[in-house]
């Protein structure tokens, strides 16, 4: 009976360290999923709104779903300056910000209006920061 408890005992040793190894790399790997961050676009666009994790997530899921089919509306486009293209950009466009306002509350999104307002005043005087993926026009700034 006492040799069952030390050989217990041993297993249980020798087997802590493994199991406190795996333990640390799951919680590792949840917060490195957790801990997803803003691109710079994104950033500036969410700038001075404080977002929970879970938020962050959505936002750049929505951005994900929304810029890939704009990158694919103009990978496709013959002519880049076409109204129907930039129709479809611009649906594409406020449809993400749609789905960006159900998810903010009403303070959040009053200071995403006036970050886009600043942004998009900017970019018409040539002042953009980051390099506009789903620019209107169909062209990038350097």
């Amino acid at each position: 009976m006492i040799r069952s408890i030390r050989r217990t005992a041993l297993l249980l040793a020798l087997a802590a360290p493994a199991l406190a190894a795996q333990e640390t790399k799951a919680h590792e790997m949840s917060h490195e999923h957790a801990a997803m961050k803003l691109d710079a676009e994104m950033a500036d666009h969410f700038k001075g709104i404080t977002l929970s994790e879970a938020q962050v997530t959505q936002v750049m899921t929505i951005k994900t779903k929304h810029h890939g089919a704009m990158d694919a509306l103009k990978k496709d486009a013959k002519d880049q300056n076409d109204p129907a293209l930039k129709a479809s950009l611009k649906k594409h466009m406020d449809a993400e910000h749609a789905e960006f306002k159900a998810m903010l509350t009403p303070a959040q999104y009053k200071k995403f209006e006036e970050n886009m307002s600043a942004h998009h005043a900017a970019e018409s005087k040539g002042e953009e920061k980051h390099a506009m993926d789903h620019d209107m026009g169909g062209t990038k700034k350097p």
